[in-house]
């Protein structure tokens, strides 16, 4: 957000000089040479800055302020007299009229001083999620308009209960608590129930623990049950938001780190021309869908699919219309997999389906479907058709083991003619076996 500021003042040379100061520091200035230029050409703009010269030609500093009050907002905005007079009774005379602050009108590098190190606040932008605790109601009221200026979303409660009610309902960025509450609570009893939460990013969030009562042993305890930071009460204003800031920016960076981690994890588990889980993955989630269903009883069945005659493809139509083909053929698998289901692209144009709670018949079932599905398709324009082997977990099998099985029926279905669906039989296997 832009800084700005209004310069009013009847000498030329200070205005220029004002503007050259602040442009230099990223500071927009206006500079008008009567308060009724001023008054009557910024009716619309937010001004950060507002330095009027004691003595204009037509309108007294002090009346110009009230009359600009009139139609801006200026709560939030630092007013300033510029003066040649440094006696008591300017500051006065300033004070009462509503500037915050007087200055020497020559004095450039202290304005340039000042300026720049209220920039440098003004500039931190919180734009937050805010749990405030504090059991005392003005305090409670000051601090939050505080943060608010700093375009922080607060939400204030007095009481452990509210405050654990509103962290369990809310994801919030920074928690600001007080050490006693209101009702008879304490900010270590918070930190102990948002560290213990079970939703793990949730318990992360950092807590910046406030307490008129700051010894080094408390200190020492805050930090240890799992405080981020701590101030002592009275604090200053400027330096709770710093400290806001700081752990509010350390939390985007470390959510940021998450956020690459997990794309990497995803690109590491994906396979990247048809966007399903890849053989790796296969073989890290599989054997749980395995133990979890030979734990709780359910059945599961495997698809192995594999696209018939897929070489021909890539040998009279290219690899970019085979990766085409493939593509197409891993977004109709996926559209066919339930939120339980796992999916994979295997390697080449074998693919593989983990059927979660699928016995052996509805399993021969929906591979029924996929390959209805597939045919129906024609990716690339191209009759393309799969064979798929499906078999039914076993009380002694494995991944491995189970997918062995599977793959020994598509070779059945190819065998038979292809573009079918064939089921494992443990009886075929041993005939084959007999007579070989």
């Amino acid at each position: 957000m832009p800084i700005n500021a209004l310069i009013v003042d009847g000498l030329q040379e200070n205005r220029e000089m004002l503007v050259a100061m602040l442009t230099g520091i990223g500071v927009r200035a206006v500079a008008c040479a009567t308060g009724f230029e001023a008054l009557s050409n910024n009716s619309q703009q937010r001004f950060d800055f507002i330095m009027v010269s004691r003595h204009l030609e037509d309108i007294g500093a002090e009346l110009f302020l009230v009359r600009f009050r009139e139609h801006h907002r200026i709560d939030d905005a630092l007013t300033i007299m510029l003066s040649n007079d440094a006696a008591a009774e300017v500051y006065y005379e300033a004070n009462k009229a509503g500037y915050k602050l007087v200055f020497n009108k020559k004095d450039f590098p202290a304005i340039k001083d000042f300026i720049l190190s209220a920039v440098n606040s003004r500039t931190i932008d919180l734009q937050a999620k805010i749990l405030y605790v504090e059991d005392e109601p003005h305090l409670s009221q000051l601090t939050s308009s505080l943060l608010r200026r700093y375009r922080a979303n607060v939400t204030s409660v007095l009481s452990l209960k509210s405050a654990i009610t509103a962290f369990c309902e809310e994801d919030f960025d920074l928690i600001i608590t007080d050490y006693y509450l209101d009702d008879g609570g304490t900010g270590d009893d918070l930190i102990s129930f948002v560290r213990g939460y079970t939703d793990s990013d949730k318990a992360l969030t950092p807590i910046l623990v406030v307490s008129s009562e700051m010894s080094q042993s408390k200190r020492t305890s805050f930090l240890r049950n799992g405080a981020d930071d701590f101030m002592i009460k009275p604090y200053d204003h400027d330096e709770l938001i710093a400290r806001a800031s700081h752990l509010v920016s350390h939390k985007r960076i470390y959510e940021q780190f998450r956020k690459q981690q997990q794309e990497l994890l995803k690109l590491a588990m994906s396979d990247q021309l048809t966007g399903l889980y890849n053989r790796r993955s296969l073989f890290d989630f599989g054997p749980k869908y395995i133990s979890d269903a030979a734990r709780h009883r359910y059945p599961l069945s495997l698809l192995v699919i594999d696209v018939d005659l897929f070489k021909s493809v890539n040998d009279n139509y290219g690899h970019a219309k085979g990766d085409a083909v493939l593509r197409k053929i891993g977004a109709v698998l996926q559209g066919a997999c339930r939120n339980e289901d796992f999916v994979a692209r295997f390697g080449g144009e074998e693919f593989v389906m983990l059927l979660s709670h699928c016995s052996l018949s509805d399993a021969m079932l929906k591979a029924e479907v996929v390959r209805k599905s597939v045919a129906e398709s024609q990716p690339e324009g191209l009759l393309v058709t799969v064979s798929t082997g499906v078999a039914e977990l076993a009380a002694d099998d494995d991944l491995e083991s189970l997918f062995g099985k599977a793959d020994t029926a598509v070779y059945k279905a190819k065998d038979r003619g292809r573009n079918r669906v064939e089921q494992y039989a443990a009886e075929e296997v041993r005939d084959e076996i007999l007579l070989s």
